[in-house]
C-alpha cells in the first residue's frame, strides 16, 4: 500500500503567502521611507533658507536678525508647508538655532533646522506598523555680495 501525499503542501501555502506579502511590504514601505527622508531634508533646507533670509539691513556687515525673528521665519515656512499638505509632525518647532562660522569671534551666520515627517504605511499595517517617520536637518547661511558668471 502506498502512503498518501495528498494535501501535504496545503499548510505551507498560507505561510509562504504571508512571508511574500511581508517582503513586498518591506520593499514598498522602505522605498517610501527613503522618499520621505529626502522630502524631510528638502523641507529642512528650505526652512533654513527662509531663516537665512532674515538679515539685519541696518548692520554694516552681514548679520542675522535676533534668533526670535529668525525662528519666526523658519516656523512660518514650516507652517505654510504643513498647511499646503506636507505631513510635518511639529511645524511650529523647526528652528534649532544659529551658529557661528569658524572662529568664536565670528558673527551668527548659519541657520540650523530640523523637520520630521510622518507617513502612513502601505503594507506593513498588516503586522501593526501603522506609520513611518522620517527626519531631516538643514543648514543655510546668507550669501554676501554678488556672484558673477564666468565670462569665459
Amino acid at each position: 500500500m502506498k502512503p498518501r501525499d495528498e494535501g501535504s503542501i496545503a499548510p505551507a501555502v498560507p505561510v509562504l503567502a504571508l512571508v511574500l506579502l511581508l517582503l513586498a511590504g518591506l520593499v514598498v514601505d522602505a522605498s517610501r521611507q527613503l522618499t520621505e527622508r529626502g522630502r524631510a531634508v528638502a523641507y529642512a533646507e528650505e526652512a533654513a533658507r527662509a531663516g537665512a533670509a532674515a538679515i539685519e539691513l541696518d548692520a554694516p556687515d552681514l548679520e542675522l536678525l535676533p534668533d526670535e525673528q529668525v525662528a519666526a521665519r523658519v516656523n512660518a515656512y514650516c507652517g505654510a508647508a504643513a498647511a499646503a499638505g506636507a505631513p510635518l509632525v511639529d511645524p511650529g518647532n523647526c528652528f534649532r538655532g544659529t551658529t557661528r562660522t569658524g572662529d568664536p569671534q565670528a558673527r551668527r551666520i548659519v541657520v540650523q533646522t530640523h523637520v520630521e515627517l510622518v507617513q502612513p504605511t502601505t503594507l506593513l499595517g498588516i503586522v501593526g506598523v501603522r506609520e513611518l517617520r522620517a527626519s531631516g536637518d538643514g543648514r543655510a547661511r546668507p550669501f554676501e555680495g554678488t556672484r558673477e558668471e564666468d565670462a569665459s
